[in-house]
């Protein structure tokens, strides 16, 4: 990947998080700064990534990869960050993953070599785009997902007059009754296995089945629809006809979001094809995860001797903001809102306490109850010591809705020091 007009993309009082008082600087020289975040030389609210907790997750989650054979294509809406992608692949991830076409352009302009498109592909631009891509780069390899002949006849019509230069690899997605996407039993997949099989080769080829189990109902509340659907996407796999097999060098079979990813891959196991068979698991969230939802049913995992996941992973985002108003016992307000933190699946809670020229400080029974646009109402003991101008670290639930409201996010050091930064594009 080339992440060189990153590295130059100038940074300056505009941006949200740089101070107000620098004149404009390449993101390349954000490390050269010297910057601390408990000295409050940049302003607040920020959204930091801890280096440590990054590198530790990457290396945990290759370590299970590796040991249970898997591939992974993580997912990249989750941090719309090249520069993070460069790392997931350099890490050993075999694709990224992208949910929209604009998210493809976006990771293809960087030199993302094979993405995968978890969604259905359909409309005339979009399909002119993805045309374009594959003809801009024989090497380039894209696959996206495909559960209905409509759909398959929508792509078809619109690449009628356009040659590649190499085909689109489909993905035959299986759904759930009650689900989102995908076909909803054997037999709908078997008939659009049989439209595949006919489709224009030169367009179209055969690669695998996907599924995505984060959306089954039920899946909150018990594991049970997540091993049903695993099964079902198997049947499904194993029920295709071996003509459609014939000329695959390996079989794709992918799902396993960030939540229940060993249950699918356990699974996803069981199948035996006469071909090779890639069990590929796209979870996004691994390389941050957080302190709410997915912390929990990471926790949940590992204490399930059931399951094979026993890896640790260590959020790595934080949100750093003041206490700017103390009105009554009982009560702070943040200088942080809707605007700066993920408030779909959780609020933000508060971690840690620091005071500029004391030191840490006890944060306490400390509850964010409410936020916002730009303040988070926290519950406090009505004894604390809380005061406006202490420094505020809190942890977030749902990394995905974390990065989408930062262009820029610095990378600290344990101690908090600046030593690099990501740029996200949503």
């Amino acid at each position: 990947m080339n992440l060189t007009e990153i590295q130059n993309t100038i940074l300056d009082a505009r941006t949200k998080g740089i101070p107000g008082t620098v004149r404009p600087f390449p993101l390349a020289e954000i490390g050269a700064r010297g910057w601390n975040l408990l000295a409050e030389d940049l302003p607040f609210p920020q959204m930091v990534l801890k280096r440590s907790n990054l590198d530790h997750n990457k290396k945990v989650f290759a370590d299970y990869l590796t040991r249970h054979n898997l591939s992974l294509a993580p997912h990249g809406k989750t941090t719309m960050s090249p520069q993070l992608y460069a790392e997931q692949l350099e890490a050993g991830a075999w694709a990224i993953t992208a949910a929209t076409v604009p998210q493809v352009q976006v990771m293809r302009h960087y030199g993302v070599p094979r993405i995968v498109l978890a969604n259905q592909l359909i409309g005339k631009t979009h399909l002119a785009s993805i045309a374009a891509l594959l003809n801009a780069d024989p090497g380039f390899e894209f696959y996206c997902f495909v559960d209905s002949v409509a759909q398959l006849d929508n792509m078809a019509r619109h690449l009628a007059e356009t040659p590649l230069a190499q085909p689109i690899r489909m993905l035959l997605e299986v759904g759930v009754t009650g689900g989102r996407t995908g076909v909803r039993s054997t037999a709908e997949g078997l008939a659009l296995a049989d439209a595949m099989a006919a489709a224009d080769p030169t367009r179209f080829r055969f690669a695998g089945v996907a599924a995505f189990e984060g959306v089954v109902p039920g899946a909150a509340e018990s594991l049970q629809p997540v091993i049903d659907y695993a099964q079902s996407t198997v049947d499904i796999a194993a029920a295709l006809p071996p003509a459609l097999l014939q000329g695959l060098d390996e079989f794709i079979l992918t799902g396993g979001g960030s939540s229940h990813f060993d249950i699918m891959a356990e699974c996803f196991a069981t199948l035996k094809l006469d071909v090779p068979v890639r069990i590929l698991l796209r979870s996004g969230c691994y390389i941050t995860t957080d302190n709410g939802g997915y912390r929990s049913n990471q926790e949940a995992a590992r204490n399930d001797p059931h399951r094979a996941w026993k890896g640790e992973l260590r959020p790595a985002l934080e949100a750093w903001t003041y206490v700017q108003s103390r009105p009554e016992p009982g009560l702070a307000l943040l200088a942080m809102g809707k605007r700066d933190v993920p408030y779909d699946a959780g609020l933000p809670k508060p971690l840690r306490r620091y005071r500029p020229g004391v030191g840490f400080r006890d944060v306490g029974a400390a509850e964010v109850f409410a936020v916002n646009d730009q303040h988070a109402f926290v519950r406090i003991e009505p004894s604390s010591d809380w005061q406006v101008g202490d420094l505020v670290a809190s942890g977030i639930s749902h990394p995905c809705t974390a990065f989408d409201k930062w262009r820029f996010m610095p990378i600290v050091s344990d101690d908090y020091t600046v030593i690099d930064g990501i740029l996200t594009f949503f």
